[in-house]
């Protein structure tokens, strides 16, 4: 029932649109939040997945999952680049936090990665093209994409350089990844290829693995980001870490 809420019972918006919205929070706030893809701030709040403290919360435009693969480049290019511009303005690029919803931890990664700044990445998958070719979430894209003759390797090609799992070499040790091993949205091939890169090359990350679905693996970790004291995460679930 939440899956289906937050990704709208399945209808999609307009793929072609680039628009954003950015929430300003506290400016002295250190915090910028990535939402998921096809939530509205005011969801995402009754469903906490806002943070209690946060400098910008990022609402996805809809072609950040776009049946043109050049607009979900260019929407991607404008939420870490705004990002940027904003942090760097009021000074706030050392000791940034980035969180990552859902499809939004794909800008979350890339931010993170490009300031080495602390990320918290929730529900979140190794590959956008391989997302939008396997996810149910992304269905109706996905039959426009193939309507114009778009393939995977199109999106791919394009997107080069912008996912998840190329961005994980300079981002701050003390990130946190949640996966949930009961969401239907990013399948598990998916997930788990994002989590085996992290302990191959990457074992000082934690790795998370809830026994939840897509929302409630997001709630949970924003739970847990809540109840952080002294730099350390304390929650329920499974922890997985490379021997």
């Amino acid at each position: 029932m939440l899956d289906a809420l937050l990704l709208g019972a399945g209808k999609d918006g307009d793929d072609l649109c680039l628009n954003y919205r950015r929430v300003m929070g506290n400016p002295r706030s250190n915090v910028v939040c990535y939402l998921p893809w096809k939530t509205p701030f005011e969801l995402a709040k009754k469903l906490g997945l806002v943070p209690a403290d946060f400098l910008a919360c990022y609402e996805m435009p809809y072609a950040i999952v776009s049946s043109e693969p050049r607009l979900c480049k260019v929407a991607m290019q404008r939420l870490v680049g705004d990002a940027m511009h904003l942090t760097s303005k009021l000074g706030h690029q050392k000791g940034l936090t980035v969180i990552g919803l859902s499809m939004g931890s794909a800008p979350a990664t890339v931010l993170a990665n490009m300031l080495g700044a602390r990320l918290y990445s929730m529900a979140s998958a190794d590959h956008g093209p391989r997302m939008l070719w396997e996810s149910p979430a992304s269905a109706g894209i996905r039959e426009r994409a193939s309507a114009k003759g778009y393939g995977v390797d199109s999106f791919t090609e394009t997107m080069v350089g912008t996912n998840p799992i190329e961005n994980l070499d300079n981002i701050d040790k003390r990130s946190v990844f949640f996966f949930g091993n009961s969401d239907l949205y990013v399948p598990e091939a998916r997930r788990m290829a994002l989590h085996d890169a992290l302990a191959k090359d990457h074992p000082h990350i934690e790795r998370r693995v809830l026994n939840r679905g897509h929302v409630l693996t997001m709630v949970d970790g924003m739970r847990a980001l809540s109840k952080a004291g002294n730099g350390e995460l304390h929650m329920l679930g499974e922890t997985r870490k490379a021997s």
